[in-house]
């Protein structure tokens, strides 16, 4: 027990395991060979000369002049001590030398080396999830201004169990601007309401970065991060970067991450209340719309030249441009698929999430089949229509629907579709080893979809 106490004072004072045990060696017998130390210890016989050699030229060891040489150490006692006043020596010489270089700096090269941008960029890899959140954690003791957080999707886990946490929350307090985007998770809900309120929060659906940026000027960047959320993290890595410049060239990428992101009530009603109520963003068509309400309205392009005033074609254009916003306001279809709205790709889109909110609710179904059996029960009794299946060779849903192409109505079959393709879609992923087909029979006038494991 006494030896094993030994060892541990030795390591802590400086020594490694391999010279401390062989110190404790030799205090139980002095004036050992360097063979009997290996064999005791299981080294090899170069290892333990090594080892002795590096204890020697600390001044623990020394040797006699036999042949074969012999070893002798301090005691613990005096090798403890000796360590220490060595290490009292080397902390004396770096106080003084911090205190010569205070003395030779004068006031105006303290104000150049405080000045951001005149300090050339740095970088640092730092290792070990204990290590990155110290360094977050400084990084937020630091700010002046603002700090935004990237958690990607258990990263608050981590940070609720490091200081970073209070430190964060006392800095929204004293007036920085806090900004946090994360992946909201069901498992980890709950640690979000340990920060404060008047941090800001968002959710961004698949996020996986991790990032810290301090004042626009410091950036740590995750690089790696064990995929077991609850695991020790010892393989995390990540890189910090000082550099103004460097932090303004990701600015734009941050502030889209953080537009694209919803409001954390909004996002965090699909764990406690069963729905989705994120924002839904259409695409209403593509191209250039100023040339398409041009070629609407027929604007020829405008001369390259002045042309003499003439009151009768002022009155032709005026005529012409009349009649034509007169077609677009008659409240015609196809008269706003001349302006570029796309209806079957909006109507399709709108389908779509109402699929995947259908599949949402259904989540609690683990059989495929019961799943898709209950999609198919609501999709008919809301009228949209009839489906048939069959499961030879996969399981494969065959939709009727009118697929009109007339232009003055509404493309409703693409909303029902798009009802189907949105729950199915939700459902089979890669993800979850599955793979969804949809296909066009245009002999039929029918749609199928195949789910194919």
């Amino acid at each position: 027990m006494i030896i094993i106490e030994w060892k541990e004072l030795l390591i802590t004072a400086g020594l490694d395991e391999k010279e401390a045990n062989i110190v404790c060696m030799l205090n139980q017998g002095q004036n050992r060979k360097a063979s009997y130390l290996a064999k005791e210890l299981k080294l090899s016989r170069l290892d333990a000369y090594n080892t002795l050699s590096k204890l020697q030229e600390k001044g623990i060891v020394s040797a006699t002049a036999d042949r074969p040489m012999k070893f002798n150490s301090k005691t613990v006692h005096e090798t403890a001590d000796y360590l220490m006043n060595l290490k009292e020596q080397q902390i004396s010489m770096i106080k003084k030398g911090l205190k010569d270089l205070d003395s030779k700096t004068d006031s105006s090269s303290k104000s150049f080396s405080n000045n951001n941008s005149s300090i050339s960029p740095k970088f640092s890899v730092i290792k070990g999830r204990t290590h990155l959140y110290t360094k977050i954690d400084n990084m937020i003791q630091s700010a002046q201004e603002r700090i935004f957080l990237s958690l990607g999707r258990f990263g608050i886990l981590h940070l609720t169990k490091s200081s970073a946490i209070d430190s964060l929350n006392i800095a929204a307090k004293k007036g920085i601007v806090c900004e946090v985007v994360a992946c909201l998770d069901k498992r980890t809900l709950k640690f979000y309401n340990e920060l404060d309120d008047s941090i800001t929060l968002r959710h961004s659906e698949n996020l996986n970065s991790q990032l810290c940026l301090q004042d626009d000027i410091n950036i740590l960047q995750f690089l790696d991060v064990e995929s077991n959320p609850v695991g020790k993290g010892r393989n995390d890595a990540a890189l910090f970067i000082e550099s103004k410049h460097f932090a303004n060239s990701q600015l734009d990428l941050i502030e889209k991450l953080w537009q694209e992101s919803i409001n954390f009530d909004t996002a965090v009603k699909r764990f406690t209340e069963e729905f989705i109520a994120d924002p839904l963003k259409l695409v209403i068509g593509e191209g250039s719309f100023l040339q398409q309400i041009s070629s609407a309205l027929n604007l020829e392009e405008l001369p390259s030249s002045d042309t003499p005033f003439k009151i009768e074609n002022l009155q032709e254009v005026g005529n012409t441009i009349s009649e034509a916003r007169g077609k677009l306001s008659d409240g015609s279809v196809s008269n706003l698929r001349l302006l570029g709205i796309d209806l079957n790709l909006m109507f399709r889109q709108i389908g779509n999430r109402i699929g995947e909110e259908l599949s949402f609710s259904l989540n609690n179904i683990d059989s495929d089949f019961e799943f898709i059996t209950e999609v198919m029960d609501w999709w008919e009794y809301a009228g949209l229509g009839e489906l048939n299946y069959d499961i030879s060779p996969d399981f494969r849903i065959f939709v009727d629907l009118e697929m009109l192409s007339d232009d003055d109505k509404f493309p409703i079959w693409e909303l029902d579709d798009g009802i189907l393709q949105g729950a199915l879609s939700q459902r089979f992923t890669e993800e979850n080893k599955s793979l969804l087909k949809r296909t066009i029979l245009e002999e039929k006038n029918q749609i199928m979809y195949e789910i194919l494991k």
